[in-house]
């Protein structure tokens, strides 16, 4: 059973330890995350991720870069939920997707790093701040 449902980013967790810098299509993380806060790309736009239940806590088995960004568009209050689309639990592709030595409550960044990633966020962050004082929620 599949069904299309609105859920806070904070209520995913990640089923990879580790997720790429750059998306499929060439596009970064700090990319995506200035594009859909500043309206550039309309978050319709962007597929929905796919989550599954596992243990009692929703696990995204399609979209953990997406994930990611959501994430951090949520904890500066840009976001509130996102249209996911919600799977039954099906332990094959749970277990293929499945790395996270953390229950997925994070991520590892590979090509760039965690850290440097947060500052590009940070950055970006600021300078929307300055340019957009009262910061609407997307």
């Amino acid at each position: 059973m599949v069904n299309e449902e609105s859920m806070r980013p904070s209520d995913i967790r990640f089923t990879h330890d580790s997720i790429q810098y750059k998306f499929t299509d060439g596009r970064t993380l700090t990319e995506t995350f200035r594009q859909l806060l500043r309206k550039v790309t309309p978050i319709e736009n962007i597929p929905k991720m796919e989550v599954m239940p596992n243990k009692g806590k929703w696990f995204v088995v399609r979209g953990n870069r997406r994930l990611f960004v959501y994430k951090e568009l949520e904890k500066r209050n840009q976001i509130e939920k996102v249209q996911v689309t919600k799977r039954i639990f099906n332990r094959e592709l749970f277990d293929k997707q499945y790395t996270s030595t953390n229950e997925g409550r994070s991520v590892k960044i590979r090509g760039r790093g965690l850290e440097a990633v947060m500052q590009d966020f940070n950055e970006v962050w600021e300078e929307y701040k300055r340019e957009n004082p009262f910061c609407p929620i997307l």
